[in-house]
């Protein structure tokens, strides 16, 4: 509730600035004069959130179903841990990118090796992207490379290959936000009735301390 009486705020005084700008910039392109929002977001706040899962949540698993064989008695899968073997998860922004080590555990069974218990960490990065088709901020997530603690060495390409092409199948991209859910109604009982602020188009950008949604809005009735 507060996020959208945040978004509501923040969209009215941009509604208001831009129309008080607009006598000044007559040269400029109309889109330029669109009336916008920013919502930023910095690393503490989304390593924040990760201890917040942690401690309130289960952890996060993902089967990896590709290329081995099953059995019932050995879970394939992988789960992301807070740390490993001193490496603990966590995200930091870099060149337009997320990026950081996912610390994690799990198990593949192998027709060879039987059921293989591992730990490791990896190195990841996330882009984002808006996306029209979908309306939505989408992120695509990348294993850059995996490190595996006491596991057989010819496991490491098949596990790193199965991870990233499951991630691919199953998850990529990931809608983080709808127009929809950056859109809000805001009732103005002097005039009568309600306005709806609704989000027409998000870009997002990663600087080298924080993450931004620049949303511009159009304003209908409610």
């Amino acid at each position: 509730m507060k996020i959208r009486l945040f978004i509501a705020l923040l969209s009215i005084l941009t509604a208001f600035t831009a129309a008080s700008a607009q006598e000044g910039s007559l040269g400029a392109r109309a889109n330029d004069r669109a009336p916008r929002a920013t919502i930023t977001v910095n690393e503490q706040f989304l390593n924040s959130f990760l201890v917040g899962m942690f401690d309130n949540l289960q952890e996060p698993s993902m089967p990896l179903t590709s290329g081995g064989a099953q059995s019932a008695n050995c879970a394939s899968e992988i789960r992301l841990k807070r740390e490993v073997n001193g490496v603990r998860t966590a995200v930091r922004f870099e060149n337009g990118r997320i990026v950081g080590p996912l610390a994690f555990a799990g198990a593949y069974y192998s027709g060879l090796l039987g059921c293989v218990q591992f730990t490791g960490w990896a190195d990841a990065e996330a882009t984002m992207e808006f996306s029209r088709d979908r309306r939505a901020v989408l992120a695509r997530f990348q294993v850059r490379d995996i490190h595996l603690a006491n596991t057989p060495g010819l496991l490491n390409d098949p596990l790193r290959n199965m991870v990233q092409s499951t991630i691919d199948r199953r998850y990529n991209p990931v809608e983080l936000f709808t127009l929809e859910q950056l859109s809000t109604n805001t009732n103005i009982k002097p005039a009568g009735g309600a306005l709806r602020l609704e989000a027409i188009g998000v870009r997002p950008e990663i600087t080298s301390n924080e993450l931004a949604l620049h949303i511009t809005y159009r304003f209908v009735r409610g």
